[in-house]
């Protein structure tokens, strides 16, 4: 089973993924955070495999989590899930470690795909 951590202010967009998280039995939704700190610490105490990570957060930013998270012992699947769609941020969050990128708007279908593959492996 793949633990996942979620991070996202949206408490909207938390609660509509957990309903597909929970649809995929593979996975175990470990925890929630909606700021940069909370992230870090409970990646490091929670042990996720696999982070859903938007870029607007409360205080601090998903890039801010993206950086810190790749200098930890712990490297979790990074998965951004972001409405900030533009190639800017693909490729400066690629460039930094993430390992998928998917927009809010229309990449839902993929981000599901991509989960599954990875609840497989």
């Amino acid at each position: 089973m793949k633990k996942i951590l979620l991070v996202d202010d949206s408490s909207l967009l938390r609660n509509n993924l957990k309903k597909i998280l929970v649809s995929i039995p593979t996975l175990h939704l470990v925890g929630e955070a909606v700021d940069s700190d909370s992230a870090i610490r409970l990646n490091n105490e929670l042990k996720p495999d696999i982070i859903i990570l938007d870029i607007d957060l409360l205080k601090g930013n998903g890039i801010e989590v993206l950086t810190r998270i790749k200098n930890e012992p712990h490297l979790p699947i990074i998965i951004m899930f972001t409405n900030y769609s533009e190639s800017a941020f693909r490729k400066a969050t690629t460039k930094l470690g993430a390992n998928y990128f998917f927009d809010k708007s229309d990449d839902i279908n993929g981000l599901i795909e991509v989960l599954i593959n990875l609840s497989a492996s």
